[in-house]
């Protein structure tokens, strides 16, 4: 036990003696800091407020993959857009009319259903 008592007494001592030496100021002879440009001390009421109190809650955000929309023109991404006509063929005297199909988070929108249009002959 006394080796023991000695042997830290020693790593005491051995680290006592290995610091460097410093010049000290009293503490008299320091300036003076002073209050922040605007403001002046703040008095708290209690503990201060810790970092984690101060700090504002920041919420995770969540991630969802966006989905693409399967659709009889083929495949669109989410936010894309496909035009497509609403009849595949029309008769001489009609317009094609064309549409645009939209995909938001795997819904698609729109009538367009065809990749193509084409008018009939006049007989």
């Amino acid at each position: 036990m006394k080796t023991l008592i000695m042997i830290a007494a020693l790593i005491l001592v051995a680290g006592c003696s290995s610091q460097p030496k410093s010049n000290s100021t009293p503490e008299a002879e320091l300036p003076k800091a002073s209050p922040p440009p605007g403001g002046g001390t703040r008095m708290y009421e209690g503990a201060a407020p810790t970092a984690i109190e101060a700090s504002p809650s920041k919420s995770i955000p969540v991630v969802t993959e966006k989905r693409s929309c399967d659709t009889p023109l083929g495949t669109i991404p989410d936010g894309g857009k496909a035009t497509g006509w609403l009849k595949p063929t029309v008769p001489p005297d009609e317009i094609c009319i064309s549409d645009t199909l939209t995909c938001k988070d795997g819904t698609w929108s729109g009538q367009a259903i065809y990749p193509t249009c084409k008018k009939e002959k006049a007989k």
